[in-house]
């Protein structure tokens, strides 16, 4: 059981894959299928109503190793990853179920198929090396766990969650993390793992989460971990923290949506722009900020309910208040994942071509509000010029605004955060085929900060180090806006 052999890690362009602004999309029902998606698997079987994958197995019986080989050969193709390159799209969320492992890693309706699996790996290692084409990162969700998360089928199951209550699924979801970590850690365009996707907010959530981290960190101790927040973001972004301090990197996933809404609460867009920006914005800040910056925003869309639109023209709303997210989002999540990449038809807006096609999605997602023939070598060396500009007006910034305190203070770490910072920004920008910036700001900057007083002292001072990073990264980000941008 392996995937692939790929390229030698590189371990600089794997810190921009994992650590820059995420522009994401979903690539919903390859390897997890859900009947409204991957629609042609389904057509044959619908007098048996299959929901969950292993409902659909039984229907297709002996049959179902050609047609789920057939599947994974024909949903997505290389041509697609250079479509989102052109874009600006630079990861994608591909959600997975534990089976796809293999024989040794399947139990009940599962286990009657296993051999299905046989050559999962091979199709996810494909997916991986189309990325890897186009310089985009993938992120491995592991969407279904043993026995269903969630009450819903995608979690791999029909019926009522039954995993939190069942050691056994438990262990081998842990077993499954493990070998996830060991075969993920080192491709240098894997961008993370999610160990559960849409989890219920159980009472045994927070110490699985212990348990999952623990075996995960067993395999690797760098690679992201992202977790659920369980429809709860207040209370999982302040989790996400606690865990990133014993852990390492850390991040909390929460998911958007407008669409599944009663009735009275269909509202008009201009309405739901108010809403947007007056309850989610500063519930999303919050969690941004108690987990150090470390959020994304796992799956969104445009879509809207009937009644959001009725009357008018259903793009048009849609895509006005898609715009509108995603410039929320954008101040407060370091990354974002459209649901879903396709239908199998690609006929409303769930589809992100679909959207796009329609205008209900912008086409372009490059950081700084450019596209790649605006690029140039010229951004590193203004950068470069404008340095000692930037870090006196920063540190100048920085010691009145420290003066209003008595003590002694690190200016000199202030300096070396900033220097840092930049490079950073310069290395970001230039290492890839086309722009990165960085997203995970915070993250990044307390690693080097603890790097610098390992070697050079002052803990104490830790804090104006991580201050002089972070608004280096701001000074670059501006500077190349300033530059470039479209809007």
């Amino acid at each position: 059981m392996q995937l692939d052999t790929f390229p030698t890690f590189d371990p600089v362009k794997a810190q921009v894959f994992r650590f820059r602004k995420l522009y994401g999309v979903n690539l919903g029902s390859m390897f997890c299928l859900e009947p409204w998606i991957a629609t042609e698997l389904y057509k044959d079987y619908q007098q048996h109503s299959p929901e969950a994958e292993c409902d659909l197995l039984e229907c297709m019986g002996d049959e179902a190793c050609e047609k789920m080989e057939a599947h994974w050969n024909s949903w997505l193709q290389r041509a697609d990853f250079e479509k989102m390159a052109s874009m600006g799209i630079n990861s994608v969320r591909l959600p997975v179920g534990y089976w796809v492992l293999g024989r040794h890693f399947t139990m009940g309706k599962y286990a009657s198929y296993k051999g299905v699996y046989d050559n999962a790996l091979s199709h996810i290692s494909r997916i991986i090396s189309w990325a890897a084409e186009f310089d985009i990162g993938v992120l491995i969700d592991i969407h279904a766990l043993p026995g269903g998360q969630n009450n819903d089928s995608h979690s791999g199951t029909t019926g009522t969650a039954c995993f939190y209550d069942n050691p056994e699924f438990q262990h081998l979801a842990i077993k499954c993390y493990g070998v996830f970590a060991h075969l993920l850690a080192n491709i240098t365009n894997v961008i993370g793992l999610q160990i559960i996707n849409e989890p219920l907010d159980h009472p045994q959530l927070e110490d699985f989460y212990k348990q999952a981290l623990s075996e995960i960190r067993l395999q690797t101790t760098d690679l992201p971990i992202y977790i659920g927040d369980a429809w709860n973001l207040t209370k999982y972004a302040k989790i996400a923290k606690e865990l990133s301090q014993q852990f390492g990197f850390i991040v909390v996933d929460t998911h958007r949506y407008w669409v599944f809404r009663p009735q009275k609460q269909q509202y008009r867009v201009d309405r739901l722009t108010k809403e947007l920006w007056e309850t989610t914005f500063p519930e999303l800040s919050q969690a941004s900020y108690e987990a150090s910056g470390n959020l994304v925003i796992g799956e969104y869309s445009s879509v809207l309910a009937n009644g959001s639109f009725d009357g008018e023209d259903p793009a048009e709303c849609m895509g006005k208040f898609a715009r509108e997210q995603l410039k929320a989002f954008d101040q407060v999540a370091a990354g974002t994942f459209y649901w879903t990449w396709r239908l199998q038809h690609d006929s409303w807006f769930w589809s992100m071509q679909f959207a796009i096609n329609a205008n209900a999605m912008p086409s372009i997602y490059f950081p700084f509000g450019w596209s790649p023939d605006k690029c140039s070598v010229d951004v590193i060396k203004g950068a470069e010029n404008h340095r000692n500009i930037w870090r006196e007006r920063r540190l100048n910034g920085h010691k009145q605004y420290v003066s209003q305190w008595d003590g002694e203070f690190g200016f000199d770490h202030y300096e070396a955060g900033f220097n840092q910072g930049l490079d950073v920004a310069k290395v970001f920008f230039s290492s890839l085929s086309y722009p990165s910036k960085l997203g995970f700001v915070r993250q990044l900057a307390l690693q080097y900060a603890a790097e610098y007083v390992k070697q050079n002292g002052g803990k104490q001072w830790e804090w104006e180090y991580i201050d002089g990073f972070r608004e280096a990264q701001e000074e670059f980000d501006d500077y190349c806006c300033s530059l470039y941008s479209e809007v």
